[in-house]
């Protein structure tokens, strides 16, 4: 017996993906347009004021980047006045990372109006919010855990 096979338009994972794809584009958007500054800056940021202050390293572990990348980022962040770079005390090769005020004002007008944005989605699409941030969360931490990196 011939078994049809499942088109990949109907697969979870297909549209998880897109969505995910379309919200980036849509966030850049936005930030670009709202605050004048990039997606991937502001998750920069957000990672900073997140875990901060730490190493350039660990940030680069944290975002999944390598050091060489994030050393690229963080001139651009300093130059812009929206991170703090200093020498540890403790390790003269290690540079710590800190959010600047203006980094902080940046960071806190980006998830308000992300999550504004998000929240009018969920609400077009009649999906509750608390629900949807639960299966999320859900998800998340269990990948986190398969990964190792709970």
């Amino acid at each position: 017996m011939n078994e049809a096979k499942k088109p990949a338009l109907d697969s979870p994972s297909y549209y998880l993906h897109r969505l995910v794809a379309l919200l980036d584009r849509g966030a850049e958007k936005i930030l670009q347009s709202q605050l004048g500054v990039s997606y991937r800056r502001c998750l920069f940021l957000v990672v900073i004021q997140e875990r901060g202050p730490l190493t350039q390293h660990e940030l680069a572990v944290c975002l999944g980047y390598t050091d060489p990348a994030v050393s690229a980022m963080l001139v651009e962040l300093s130059e812009d006045e929206l991170v703090s770079i200093s020498t540890s005390p403790e390790h003269k090769r290690k540079r710590i990372v800190t959010l600047s005020p203006r980094g902080t004002e940046i960071v806190t007008a980006a998830r308000r109006i992300l999550d504004e944005h998000f929240a009018e989605l969920l609400d077009a699409a009649g999906v509750d919010s608390g629900h949807y941030g639960q299966l999320t969360e859900r998800i998340f931490r269990t990948l986190l855990a398969k990964t190792g990196r709970a």
